[in-house]
């Protein structure tokens, strides 16, 4: 898996329910949570490859990508990102929270 943020709906006016019935046409099991506003997340890794879906609210993932800063990735309904195991991230919530899901997509052996 490479790091990827894509769209996974085409409507900006996206729904939790529209994700839940892509994860179900698609037979994905994935977790919901919540954020609370500006709620953060200090950095830390996995050992397997994550899937995450952006349903309410905004969020922004600060990946490891070997400079000082860190790659920036904001989430807003309808984004997805691809995160690779390994990756060494954080994130923040936006000022209404957030409520994402997610999946684990593969176990390291």
């Amino acid at each position: 898996m490479q790091l990827r943020k894509y769209r996974w709906s085409k409507d900006y006016e996206s729904a939790e329910e529209e994700l839940e019935a892509l994860f179900a046409h698609k037979k994905i099991t994935a977790e919901k949570w919540h954020a609370e506003e500006f709620e953060e997340f200090p950095a830390h890794s996995h050992d397997y490859d994550k899937q995450l879906w952006c349903a309410e609210g905004s969020i922004v993932f600060t990946v490891d990508d070997g400079s000082s800063q860190g790659k920036r990735i904001s989430m807003q309904p309808g984004d997805a990102l691809d995160l690779p195991s390994g990756t060494t991230h954080s994130a923040v919530a936006g000022f209404t929270g957030a409520v994402c899901y997610e999946s684990h997509a593969s176990k390291r052996p």
